[in-house]
C-alpha cells in the first residue's frame, strides 16, 4: 500500500495527544491542524480525516476534493459536525468513540445540577459581597433541597444516560428515562421508563442524553418546558439544538423555571452576544455556562484518543471499522 493511502489530516494539534500520553501510529502520514480554521479543503488523497466532535459545523466546500476518503474519526461520541449529504455523496466511512467520557459526562452532569439546585452560586456571591448572614438564610432548609428523593428525568438512555442515572440513583434521588429510540441495553430493568410527557410533568431536574438528529432537534421546546415541575433545573450536556434556547430563555426570564446548565449550544463558539450569555447575566445564581467540555478529562481524552487511532489504523490497513454509525 502506497503512503499516499495512509494520508491523514487531523483537525486537532498533535500536542493534544501528547498532553496525555497517546502516541500517534508512526506508520500513518498524518498532518495535524489546530482545527478547521486554515484548511480550506481536504485533498483527494487524504484517506482519513480526523477530527474533535465538539465544534462547529464544516462547510460542504471542504469536501469538494476529498474523493480518496474512506474514514471520518470523530475523536469523541458526537458526530453531526459534517452534512449528511456531503457524507452521503462521499459514501465513506463515520466512526466515533462511545462510551468513553461516559462517567465524566455524568459526574459533570450531577456537580452541575447539584451547584443549581442547592443555591450554592447564590451562596457564593453573597459571601463574597460579605453579606454571610444573608447567605446562610437564603441557602436554609426551607430555601433547598438535597438529592434524596429528589425526582431526576432523563432523556437518552445510551450509556451516558445510564451512567448519569446510576450516579443519581446512588445519592437517593429517584430516576425514570425516556429515549426516542428503542433501548434494549439490560440495565433498564433498574429504572423506570416513562413517556416524555409523563417524564416531563413529574421531573425537577431534567438532563439531556440523546444525540443531535433530526427526529431530536427541539426535542425539548416550550411545550415541553412548561411541563415540568415549577423551579426545575434543565441540563444539557448533549448537543446544542436539542434543547430550543429561546423557549429555555424565556422559562428562565418568566420564573417557571429554576434554573439551567448548558455545556452546549446551538452556535459554537458561543457568541458573547448571545441571548444565553444575556439570560446568564441576569440570572447569575441559577445558570451555569461551560464551553464544551462535560466529558474532558486526562482519563477519557486517553481512551478517546487512543481507540480513535486504533480505528484508523485498522481501516488504513484494509479492516472494517468499528463503532461505525454511518
Amino acid at each position: 500500500m502506497g503512503t499516499d493511502a495512509r494520508r491523514v489530516l487531523c483537525l486537532r494539534p498533535e500536542q493534544d495527544f501528547t498532553d496525555v500520553g497517546v502516541e500517534v501510529p508512526h506508520d500513518l502520514d498524518v498532518t495535524f491542524a489546530r482545527d478547521e480554521h486554515g484548511v480550506d479543503e481536504i485533498a483527494s488523497d487524504v484517506a482519513c480525516l480526523v477530527l474533535p466532535s465538539a465544534g462547529a459545523h464544516l462547510p460542504a466546500s471542504m469536501f469538494e476534493q476529498a474523493s480518496g476518503l474512506r474514514l471520518v474519526q470523530y475523536t469523541g461520541a458526537g458526530f453531526d459536525r459534517i452534512p449528511a449529504e456531503v457524507l452521503e455523496g462521499l459514501g465513506c466511512a463515520v466512526s466515533n468513540v462511545p462510551g468513553a467520557s461516559a462517567a465524566d459526562v455524568a459526574a459533570y452532569v450531577v456537580l452541575v445540577a447539584g451547584v443549581i439546585w442547592r443555591r450554592l452560586l447564590v451562596g457564593d456571591e453573597l459571601v463574597r459581597a460579605g453579606r454571610y448572614a444573608e447567605a446562610r438564610a437564603a441557602l436554609a432548609p426551607a430555601h433547598v433541597r438535597g438529592f434524596r428523593g429528589l425526582h431526576v428525568g432523563v432523556v437518552g438512555f445510551g450509556g451516558i444516560g445510564v451512567e448519569v442515572a446510576r450516579l443519581f440513583g446512588s445519592l437517593g434521588a429517584s430516576v425514570r428515562w425516556f429515549d426516542p429510540a428503542p433501548v434494549t441495553r439490560p440495565e433498564i430493568g433498574q429504572f423506570e421508563s416513562a413517556a416524555l410527557d409523563e417524564l416531563l410533568d413529574w421531573s425537577e431536574i431534567l438532563t439531556v442524553h440523546v444525540p443531535l438528529l433530526d427526529a431530536t432537534r427541539g426535542l425539548i421546546g416550550r411545550t415541553e418546558l412548561a411541563r415540568l415541575r415549577s423551579g426545575a433545573v434543565v441540563v444539557n450536556a448533549a448537543r446544542g439544538g436539542i434543547v430550543d434556547e429561546v423557549a429555555l430563555v424565556e422559562a428562565l426570564d418568566s420564573g417557571a423555571l429554576g434554573g439551567a446548565a448548558l455545556d452546549v449550544y446551538e452556535q459554537e463558539p458561543l457568541p458573547a452576544n448571545s441571548p444565553i450569555v444575556a439570560a446568564a447575566m441576569r440570572h447569575a445564581g441559577r445558570v451555569m455556562l461551560t464551553p464544551h467540555i462535560a466529558g474532558v478529562t486526562p482519563e477519557a481524552s486517553r481512551e478517546l484518543f487512543e481507540r480513535s487511532w486504533l480505528n484508523v489504523s485498522a481501516v488504513m490497513d484494509g479492516r472494517e471499522p468499528v463503532n461505525r454509525v454511518r
